[in-house]
């Protein structure tokens, strides 16, 4: 039976407000800032590409390289995060693709950038994002107590989605008024700041020697029998993975079904912009309500109401409507994470980094096949056929979720 009762006051821990512990806001503020320079030099980039070459091809693949390198680096990577000193290989990894994007603005600047050399360029500021990505990630849970993470959860998915607000039109106003240069200056500086912030943690975000002469097919294994071991997080892993695959292409749906409707650039561009602000506040709302009420209750009725919301653009016959379910979609999203998010407390600390890598890299994929299979269904089945699978993929995700409850409830500690 679900109930929205509150959970015992006994059940809490009286602890600082996540805005008061300083290292926590420095970690998330740097992360913040350079999430919205990605942003804004995200829009500048393709831009620039398509001036240069004239070719969406190189365009798709020039961006793709982020994610091609994230693939192929993140499990290496979460090894070496968790053998040195995680924070000082955050440190290289954010100056690297700082110094990256510093460069495609320089030559961008002095008309002397070739497309060879852009595709190295993101190379480069795609690997070291690897290890500046993983490195936040699994620094978290040193910062953070544990019954504390749900509400970090709300505090990250709110500023991504401020970036993703206030970033693209940035972008565009940057791209458009004064040229790319600055959009991706501005991208480069927020990778200093982030530098910036991390150099005044005064915490340790690692365990020493947790890895002093083990080689990396050891400690690779080590985290993979973990990983496989560890029913609650092996489970919740795969479940978001399963939701990835439906949920990573909500923007671009909302693009196709907005432009079947005639809806001009700008107004999409209002429709994508109101559903952010949905996002802050539907982030805001589950990190508030999250530790108050039965966790399960608010986890089983925000997936429903997720499946429900998808299938409803079967009947958006006008960019209000698609505009109301998108808004509505974008605010139930992060709840998921959110409720969820003291899950990923279950890592042990000197195992945080390579645990993290096999997460982000399953992330990755399940994002990139999601883009990948919409877009073909889009093309050969149609928009109800793609919007019915997404929605029937979403309820199958919600009852398997919901199946799990003695063992969700035992990892909340819920009574």
């Amino acid at each position: 039976m679900l109930t929205f009762k509150r959970l015992p006051k006994q059940a809490f821990v009286a602890r600082q407000p996540l805005w008061k512990q300083r290292n926590y806001m420095l970690l998330w503020a740097g992360q913040g800032l350079s999430w919205i320079g990605s942003e804004i030099s995200g829009i500048a980039m393709p831009l620039v590409i398509l001036s240069l070459t004239g070719s969406s091809a190189i365009a798709g693949a020039v961006i793709a390289m982020r994610g091609i390198t994230y693939v192929l680096l993140a499990i290496p990577a979460g090894y070496l995060l968790d053998k040195g000193k995680r924070r000082h290989i955050m440190l290289v990894g954010n100056a690297g693709s700082g110094l990256a994007m510093l460069v495609v603005a320089i030559g961008l600047l002095f008309h002397r950038l070739t497309i060879v050399e852009l595709f190295l360029l993101m190379g480069i500021e795609g690997g070291c994002f690897v290890f500046a990505n993983i490195g936040r990630f699994s620094s978290r849970r040193f910062l953070v107590a544990n019954e504390q993470l749900p509400q970090a959860v709300a505090q990250d998915s709110m500023i991504e989605h401020f970036a993703i607000l206030v970033g693209p039109s940035v972008g565009g106003l940057l791209y458009q008024t004064v040229g790319a240069v600055f959009s991706f200056a501005t991208d480069a500086l927020s990778y200093f700041f982030n530098v910036v912030a991390l150099l005044f943690i005064n915490s340790p975000l690692s365990v020493p020697g947790a890895l002093k002469d083990i080689p990396i097919r050891q400690g690779l294994k080590e985290a993979g029998s973990w990983f496989w071991q560890n029913r609650l997080y092996r489970i919740f892993i795969m479940l978001s993975w399963i939701r990835t695959l439906a949920t990573s292409s909500l923007s671009f749906l909302v693009i196709v079904l907005a432009r079947d409707l005639h809806a001009p650039a700008t107004t999409i561009g209002v429709v994508l912009a109101m559903s952010a602000v949905a996002g802050i506040a539907g982030s805001a709302f589950f990190g508030k309500v999250t530790p108050l009420f039965d966790r399960y209750t608010i986890l089983t009725v925000s997936n429903v109401l997720c499946a429900g919301g998808f299938l409803l653009y079967v009947f958006a016959n006008s960019v209000v409507a698609l505009a109301i379910i998108t808004a509505f979609l974008f605010a139930i999203l992060p709840g998921f994470y959110i409720i969820c998010g003291n899950i990923a407390g279950e890592i042990p600390h000197h195992l945080q980094g390579r645990v993290t890598s096999i997460t982000r890299s399953g992330d990755y994929l399940s994002y990139s096949a999601g883009l990948f299979l919409v877009g073909f269904a889009l093309q050969f089945l149609g928009n109800t056929w793609t919007i019915t699978i997404l929605a029937t993929l979403l309820a199958v995700f919600s009852l398997a979720t919901a199946l799990h409850k003695k063992l969700l409830k035992l990892a909340w500690g819920d009574p």
